[in-house]
């Protein structure tokens, strides 16, 4: 790996473990590189993420759009935009860019071999980082949970973040978000809907989903290097933000940078892991925990 360019971060993780609250903080930093809303739009060109050094220029403008008027909610996709907020550059999930290089898809880009689809990737992220005047490429997508042993081989310098949060709080907050019901559910192959339908406890999809995702995640881990992996705990990263941060910046190969310390210093993090205290019946916890708990005292998470 070249130390002057080193290889991308992939920031990994249950779904609503504050993986997008990490992915858009790393991104403010002067380094980073990321796809955006116009790459995930338009990911067969690469030009499009010049966009993303406008970004910068407007630092309380960005501030609004990635984490919403309080600057505490990196989920901003459920509240009504006006259209200058969506056209933005903003750090998105992109999965386009994947499928365009025939990763994770069938069809005609999906019969690609291995190698091509790996070659093609770390063309557009050469692009997404010659473009937008980065020196590492960021991304988060939670596909990508299942892709760490491919996207190891693609990219030989990569290095892989695991963000972890107690599995309740993901259980509960899982349930209450506008996508999870219509999306497929990677293990049981439909959506929640559809298992709610078929007479299944919803409580204990949200739950099992957790556990299965740090199990893939785990088994991806096992084929990357010691030294390219960092686990960083949500309470960590909401507790003691830049001293968290700071740590994910020298993992991921970024230099240090005052003004993006500044700009960390200039946000909020509400630790949101305290409403599934109050908020979940005594029933539905039970059946959560009852679920999870081996993983829960694994991970320390317990009481």
């Amino acid at each position: 790996m070249n130390p002057d360019r080193p290889g991308p971060l992939f920031i990994v993780g249950a779904p609503r473990s504050g993986t997008s609250l990490l992915y858009k903080l790393l991104c403010l930093h002067r380094e980073a590189a990321w796809i955006s809303n116009w790459s995930r739009r338009v990911p067969g060109v690469a030009a499009v993420a010049v966009l993303n050094r406008v970004a910068p220029r407007f630092p309380a403008t960005r501030r609004s759009v990635w984490f919403g008027a309080d600057t505490a909610n990196a989920y901003v996709y459920g509240r009504r935009r006006a259209m200058w907020e969506r056209l933005y550059p903003m750090p998105v999930e992109g999965e386009p860019v994947y499928q365009h290089c025939g990763v994770g898809v069938g069809g005609p880009a999906g019969r690609r071999c291995e190698d091509e689809q790996a070659a093609c990737l770390r063309g557009a992220f050469a692009g997404i980082r010659r473009w937008s005047g980065g020196r590492v490429v960021i991304s988060k997508r939670i596909a990508n949970n299942q892709r760490i042993p491919f996207l190891a081989a693609a990219f030989p310098g990569s290095r892989f973040l695991h963000l972890v949060r107690d599995g309740r709080a993901v259980a509960y907050s899982l349930s209450r978000v506008d996508w999870w019901e219509d999306g497929v559910v990677w293990w049981y192959g439909d959506t929640p809907r559809r298992w709610r339908e078929q007479g299944g406890d919803p409580w204990e999809l949200v739950a099992t989903h957790w556990v299965r995702e740090l199990a893939s995640v785990g088994e991806g881990l096992r084929a990357v290097a010691a030294e390219r992996q960092l686990e960083l705990r949500y309470e960590q990263l909401v507790g003691e933000p830049v001293t968290a941060l700071q740590r994910a910046a020298r993992f991921a190969g970024l230099a240090d940078d005052p003004g993006w310390l500044a700009e960390l210093g200039r946000l909020r993090y509400p630790n949101k892991d305290e409403a599934w205290r109050e908020r979940l019946t005594p029933e539905a916890r039970d059946r959560v925990e009852a679920i999870q708990r081996a993983e829960l005292l694994r991970l320390g998470h317990a009481g």
